[in-house]
């Protein structure tokens, strides 16, 4: 096969790659694995009991989203304890680069799940 055939090839194929790359690589939250954030561009809060943050990720430059499963007895319960973190969400959403948000999901000894978020603002 001639070089230059090969390397068209090879160029179309890369080209297709990142087209056909998603914006945000979704994953789910690993249990103890804290996530720190250094930008938010998406925060949700479901009533299926998940949690969807979509940013970068410290030491990253693409986006990802990552769905943190929270289960935290009654649905009005969730909302509340998600509310929280959302003040610390739009903060980083506000100013990107000047704050770490963290966010984490501990196993419980019993049914349920923990689930944390943290602010740090940048020195």
């Amino acid at each position: 096969m001639p070089k230059s055939l090969s390397r068209r090839i090879q160029a179309f194929s890369m080209l297709a790659a990142v087209a056909l790359a998603p914006t945000a690589l979704a994953e789910q939250a690993t249990v103890g694995q804290p996530y720190v954030f250094t930008t938010v561009d998406d925060y949700t809060i479901r009533l299926d009991g998940n949690v969807e943050v979509t940013g970068v990720l410290q030491g990253e430059a693409a986006p990802r989203t990552v769905t943190f499963r929270v289960t935290h007895g009654s649905e009005e319960n969730f909302q509340v304890l998600g509310g929280r973190c959302d003040r610390m969400a739009l903060l980083t959403m506000a100013k990107p680069g000047v704050y770490l948000f963290t966010m984490s999901v501990e196993a419980q000894t019993n049914y349920y799940r923990q689930f944390a978020c943290k602010l740090t603002r940048l020195p």
